[in-house]
C-alpha cells in the first residue's frame, strides 16, 4: 500500500467533502477543516491496520514449511488469500 502525503490526503478529503455536500450527505454546518482532520485520522488508522496485517501475513507465510519464495505466483496467491482472511477478522 502506498502512503500518501498529508497534502494528497487533504486534497482527497476536500474532494470527498465537496461531493458529499453536493449530494446532501453532509450537513452544511460541517466545517471543511473538521472533515479533513477526521479523514486524516481514518487514513492513518487504515494505513496502520494494513501494515499490521501485512506483517502478520508475511510472518505466517514465512513459517510455512513449504517455504514459497516471496515474489513467486504461489506466494502471491497465498499472500492475497491470507491478507483477505486477516481483513475479515478486523
Amino acid at each position: 500500500m502506498t502512503l500518501f502525503s498529508d497534502e494528497r490526503v487533504e486534497q482527497l478529503a476536500e474532494k470527498f467533502f465537496n461531493e458529499l455536500l453536493k449530494r446532501k450527505l453532509v450537513k452544511p454546518e460541517v466545517k471543511l477543516l473538521q472533515f479533513k482532520t477526521e479523514i486524516k485520522k481514518a487514513y492513518v488508522k487504515f494505513y496502520k491496520l494494513n501494515e499490521e496485517i501485512d506483517a502478520t501475513v508475511k510472518k505466517r507465510l514465512a513459517s510455512m514449511t513449504k517455504g514459497n519464495a516471496e515474489g513467486t505466483q504461489t506466494y502471491k496467491v497465498l499472500y492475497e488469500k491470507s491478507f483477505l482472511e486477516e481483513w475479515k477478522k478486523h
